[in-house]
């Protein structure tokens, strides 16, 4: 939500518009350090991670042969294309005597690019970057396969499955889309043929459909559009031709359009653009001469002219801007040189210079940076070295960072991020492997994992994997005991999900007690469990009893979800859990039940009995045993301060010793064959903290 960057056109060559805004595309071909001859190898192996991922690659090429005249940089421009591989390219866009290009390329064509000694290669923008996008409440994300899929709050019907039901789990919308973008209750797509769409909330008009009636599924508003950004319940979008076109709530200029008119429908307010942004009330513009623009609310010098007036038209603001992103009432601005400006709102610290402190005009925050997004109260930078950096509002755990406390300076939380998306209070992060990741305010499933609970940490997106990932994973585990005994036993809960796109059977859990190596497809484990077939998103919790604790010291418990290779993870890798712990080497109790003798005749039913229990201190010092709880026909082991039928007390006992005590008035009860129960309760006092090793029964029969 609130930010954008430039977005690649995939489709044959020949059948696209060239917008001028890709000359822009600036951001990582400097911010990347690249050497006159090529990539660095570190940026090489990014781009090489993003084509394994996705197939496809967008990059920027700066032509290195020196041409004398414009036919001569025609030319090599011409060479170039034709020395690439065929049909390894595509998606070509360059400006007429510009002496850079752009275009996407598989595999094959970026190894021969690298290689030219006529180009000198860098990520063209981060074609990620509108491949997600998280609203207030919702998230949407595009694969690879171009089909579009939302999750999240559908009060508003912002979903556009043509429903207004929430939706924990992402579930499809559209085929064939290239860029998302997600206003505060509604949601943008744009299909490769340059269409725009719009879905969801409308009341002021922010679909463009000429209505204020809420659609619960997409309407198509423009054609030959390139890039588009949405505010709170304002739209805009530009066109291929660097036209910019805007609609919806203008109570406070938004539109600049000179008025606060609101607008059911496009209309055209500036020409030359490259890229925008919305926050919830003011608009920015970044022109294809670097220049940024901005208009609408001002109340925390959100706009950077150094005034808190609100502007009904476009003023310059900055020059040598490669991006923008904007927030609730703040602002982010990327220069060309890689670094980051910060002004607005600084409340909950989202301008990250260190302070709370209102900005009026820009502050630099950071530098080295290649892309940025801005949510509601906080902030995010994904640097050339694909690490991602945070800071602002916490409350909700947005930032990633593990806590909920608000940052005012960024903190890293991830590496080998491609693109970054920022929701009110949620984010959303593409890493290079292809997998999608969430975190933050969850309370209607925005975070794409199956619940409705808060994370402050990224989890992964359900369906939105990367290569190789499992479809079924184990994502807890706990032991009972914490802490077993050596040679003992314990018991596993295991808790797997479903985190493919279908619902599928599990297979099997294997679990090991002490295995550190990771298994492969039927590996058989120590103990095991089957599973069920389980729905898309939803987990199964599944205890597996038995486990063997093995002698004392730390351990590795491993657990596998074993599909024998059946699902989509084909080598079983990433579905396996570790949980490391301690096999205690000490006694079981200190106070145990050692012995316990009955008459030697069957009591009668109705009668009373005796029973003589002797009792150890097998710890290695003196202490008090606390009671002798006694049960007559009790099989179930018991717990600290459970009152038997007859209880006495043991007293202290030294290391080593033992007492026997005599317990009398034991009523028989009816006839039958009967189990008497008899626990040493310390009250968990002593290093047994259990009690459920220090009891002992004996089997008796009830005569008439």
């Amino acid at each position: 939500m609130f930010f954008q960057l430039f977005l690649p056109h995939p489709g044959p060559r020949g059948q696209r518009a060239a917008p001028v805004f890709w000359c822009l595309m600036l951001v990582l071909s400097l911010a990347l350090g690249q050497a006159a001859a090529g990539l660095t190898a570190p940026n090489a192996a990014a781009l090489r991670d993003q084509v394994a991922a996705a197939g496809w690659v967008s990059v920027r090429v700066d032509l290195q042969a020196p041409a004398s005249t414009a036919d001569d940089l025609e030319q090599t421009a011409q060479d170039l294309l034709f020395a690439l591989p065929a049909g390894s390219y595509d998606a070509v866009e360059r400006t007429a005597g510009s002496d850079s290009l752009t275009l996407q390329v598989n595999a094959a064509g970026l190894d021969a690019l690298l290689g030219s000694p006529l180009a000198a290669v860098a990520a063209a923008g981060n074609p990620d970057m509108q491949r997600q996008a998280a609203g207030v409440y919702h998230s949407l994300a595009i694969k690879t396969d171009s089909s579009l899929w939302a999750w999240g709050y559908n009060g508003t019907c912002a979903l556009g499955d043509g429903t207004c039901e929430h939706r924990a789990t992402p579930i499809q919308v559209l085929t064939g889309v290239t860029a998302v973008e997600a206003g505060g209750y509604h949601s943008l797509a744009i299909k490769t043929d340059g269409s725009l769409w719009a879905w969801g909330y409308n009341y002021a008009g922010q679909l463009g459909d000429g209505t204020t009636r809420t659609n619960p599924t997409p309407v198509q508003v423009l054609t030959e559009v390139a890039t588009m950004a949405t505010g709170d319940m304002h739209t805009l979008a530009i066109k291929t031709d660097g036209s910019l076109w805007t609609w919806g709530n203008n109570e406070y200029g938004q539109l600049g359009d000179g008025t606060t008119y609101w607008s059911l429908r496009p209309l055209q307010v500036l020409t030359g653009v490259a890229a925008g942004a919305a926050g919830n009330n003011h608009t920015l513009a970044l022109k294809t001469d670097g220049s940024l623009w901005a208009w609408g609310a001002n109340w925390s010098g959100q706009l950077g002219d150094g005034t808190t007036t609100n502007q009904l038209a476009p003023i310059q603001v900055m020059t040598g801007v490669a991006s923008v992103a904007a927030g609730e009432a703040h602002t982010l601005a990327l220069k060309t040189d890689g670094s980051l400006w910060a002004w607005g709102n600084n409340w909950a610290g989202q301008l990250g210079d260190g302070t709370t402190s209102g900005r009026w005009t820009p502050v630099q925050v950071l530098a080295g940076v290649a892309a940025v997004a801005a949510g509601q109260y906080h902030s995010l930078a994904l640097k050339t070295d694909g690490s991602l950096w945070v800071w602002g509002y916490n409350n909700y755990g947005q930032l990633g960072d593990g806590t909920t406390t608000n940052q005012a300076t960024p903190v890293q939380v991830l590496i080998g991020v491609a693109a970054v998306s920022a929701g009110t209070y949620h984010t959303l992060a593409r890493k290079t492997d292809g997998s999608l990741w969430a975190w933050g305010w969850n309370i209607y499933g925005q975070l794409g994992d199956g619940t409705t609970t808060d994370s402050p940490r990224p989890m992964q997106v359900a369906g939105f994997l990367g290569p190789n990932a499992p479809d079924f994973v184990v994502t807890g585990v706990t032991m009972n005991p914490l802490d077993p005994l050596a040679n003992s036993t314990f018991s596993a809960t295991i808790t797997v999900q479903n985190q493919g796109t279908v619902a599928g059977t599990l297979g099997t859990v294997q679990v090991w007690a002490n295995q550190a190596t990771t298994q492969g497809c039927t590996a058989v484990g120590d103990q095991a469990a089957t599973l069920g077939r389980v729905t898309v998103g939803a987990k199964r919790t599944v205890t597996v009893s038995g486990v063997p604790a093995g002698t004392g010291g730390a351990k590795t418990l491993r657990v596998f979800v074993d599909s024998q290779c059946q699902t989509a993870e084909t080598n079983e890798t990433y579905n396996q859990f570790t949980k490391a712990y301690t096999v205690s080497g000490r006694p079981t109790a200190d106070f145990v039940v050692t012995s316990i003798v009955l008459p030697s005749g069957s009591p009668s039913a109705g009668a009373t009995f005796s029973a003589t229990v002797t009792v150890k201190n097998q710890g290695s010092g003196a202490g008090n045993a606390g009671y002798l709880d006694v049960w007559t026909d009790q099989p179930a082991a018991q717990t600290c301060r459970a009152d038997g039928n007859t209880f006495v007390s043991v007293g202290t006992l030294a290391a080593g010793a033992s007492t026997t005590l005599t317990i009398d008035g034991l009523l028989g009860g009816a006839v039958g064959t009967k189990t008497l129960r008899a626990f040493v309760d310390s009250y968990c006092d002593t290093r047994e903290t259990r009690e459920g090793n220090n009891q002992k029964t004996a089997v008796y029969t009830v005569g008439p």
